[in-house]
């Protein structure tokens, strides 16, 4: 995982797990019950009513879903856990309604919100037999890690890394559909805080597989997925699918790199990142791929360095529509390098592009194609430079009512007092991107002008060369003049920081 990336996914722990924690005691009945798991306790009743007494081994987290009804919270400590304790590949953790599932607990917590799930990763693997070695023995490793089908949204699952799910098998069953997630027949979980790593399909959906459903993912992180034909992370066929904050890395599919909307889907990114994914056919497009009658929306999102051996490194859309507003489309490669096709290209389907920084330019209102100025773009790093065009410039009203944070978890609308507002609103004006551009925090010692850690002479040599002028760090009180006032605050402040 990129040491950047693996960052913005920390920064989220605790807010996520303070809003989970209030949302799911808000709802649950007095009599619901937390069920215990720990894969690595060797003593105790093994019966999931106490830490000290939680379910145990690889297959705990199988037992106490079997023992679960609806209300209930399963926590989950760190370790590694698998869908069954057999070789059977057709046995996976399956969800349901009114049951949450949480991982990245130490082990002895007495509130959801003091687990960390990136100290403590709470891994479920498909590997059975613990002998996958890159790609050569994934054959025996389970056709899905999970199944959300029929579940209701209040089905939970919650701060897991998800890897090694290999679908493979008969086209009938599904069985070549999702290594890590299978959603059909009108399931529509509730995702949040996972990693789905290394899953792996023939046919589409690497990550996961959605059909005639819906789901909703926030937070999630979709890395080196191989979806087969469609969809290296998500193949999607009349579906409802909401990302919100999630990132998209080095997933690889024939005819959809990250993701496949199909057959009327409605599906809506905020938030999110898509880099590094790849689509290896014919008529593929790197990021997305839209087609037969699906309707996309893109907002505040980031589009960089995906590519594609035919057709858009970015976005193709066959035959939908789609909407992007306030996102970056940028590094994106195909035919021809990378030009403004390679990032988004419209082959019988329509997008409606605005407030974008698109490279090589594409018409709407407010498009621009000038460099977003990246952190640095080649570690992935894409939040915004003091400079970037991004800043102050998107559209507010095309924000998603209620979002009120950006992929870091962080306030979504920061007025930066630098830069001057050409995007439309009231101020503050939303940035493009995924990121908002945050204000540096105040320094601890202001008047500690060299920054040597002390308020001392050379300090007190600064202000009195500025003595009466305007437009100075000296101005410590910031009236445009350094004055007396500004003296008597240094003198205040005279010593170690």
């Amino acid at each position: 995982m990129d040491s950047l990336m693996s960052i913005t996914y920390s920064s989220l722990v605790r807010t996520s797990s303070v809003i989970a924690a209030l949302s799911v005691f808000a709802t649950s009945p007095c009599e619901a019950a937390v069920r215990y798991v720990n894969a690595n306790l060797a003593a105790g009743a093994n019966n999931g009513t106490t830490w000290a007494d939680a379910y145990q081994g690889v297959g705990g987290l199988a037992a106490a879903l079997t023992a679960s009804i609806s209300g209930d919270q399963i926590w989950v400590a760190q370790g590694t856990y698998k869908p069954t304790t057999t070789t059977s590949r057709t046995v996976f953790l399956t969800l349901k309604s009114g049951v949450g599932i949480y991982g990245g607990f130490a082990g002895g917590e007495g509130k959801l919100a003091q687990r960390d799930f990136v100290a403590y990763p709470t891994i479920v693997t498909g590997d059975l037999l613990g002998n996958d070695n890159g790609t050569l023995n994934l054959t025996d490793n389970s056709y899905h890690c999970f199944v959300g089908s029929g579940a209701a949204a209040t089905a939970i699952l919650d701060g897991f890394t998800i890897k090694g799910g290999y679908a493979n098998g008969a086209t009938a069953s599904n069985y070549d559909k999702g290594g890590g997630i299978l959603i059909v027949s009108g399931g529509s979980p509730t995702v949040r805080n996972c990693n789905f790593t290394g899953n792996r399909c023939t046919f589409g959906g690497g990550a996961g597989y959605i059909f005639s459903a819906a789901a909703t993912f926030t937070g999630c992180r979709f890395e080196n997925n191989v979806g087969g034909s469609y969809g290296g992370a998500f193949d999607m066929n009349a579906v409802t699918g909401t990302f919100d904050r999630c990132t998209f890395i080095g997933n690889t599919a024939s005819r959809a790199g990250a993701c496949e909307s199909y057959g009327s889907s409605v599906t809506k990114y905020t938030n999110c990142i898509f880099s590094g994914n790849s689509a290896t056919g014919s008529n593929g497009g790197g990021a997305l791929w839209i087609g037969v009658s699906s309707a996309v929306t893109m907002r505040d999102s980031s589009f960089v360095a995906n590519s594609a051996t035919s057709l858009a490194g970015g976005i193709i859309n066959t035959s939908g529509t789609s909407t992007a507003v306030n996102c970056i489309f940028w590094a994106n490669t195909g035919p021809g390098g990378m030009t403004a096709a390679n990032q988004i290209t419209n082959s019988g389907g329509t997008t409606a592009v605005t407030y974008c920084i698109v490279q090589g330019t594409f018409a709407g209102t407010g498009n621009t194609a000038g460099d977003p100025l990246f952190v640095n773009q080649a570690a992935r790093n894409f939040r915004l430079t003091a400079t970037s065009p991004a800043i102050d410039s998107g559209a507010n009203a095309s924000v998603p009512v209620g979002t009120t944070v950006d992929a870091d978890g962080l306030p979504r609308f920061i007025d930066d007092p630098n830069v001057v507002d050409t995007g439309v609103g009231s101020a503050p004006i939303v940035d493009r991107g995924a990121y908002e551009r945050q204000l540096p925090p105040p320094p601890v010692c202001p008047a500690d002008f060299d920054h040597n850690g002390a308020v001392d002479a050379a300090d007190l040599a600064t202000l009195l060369n500025a003595w009466g002028s305007a437009g100075s760090v000296s101005d410590l009180n910031n009236d445009g003049t350094v004055d007396a006032a500004d003296l008597a605050a240094l003198l205040n402040a005279w010593g170690a920081c």
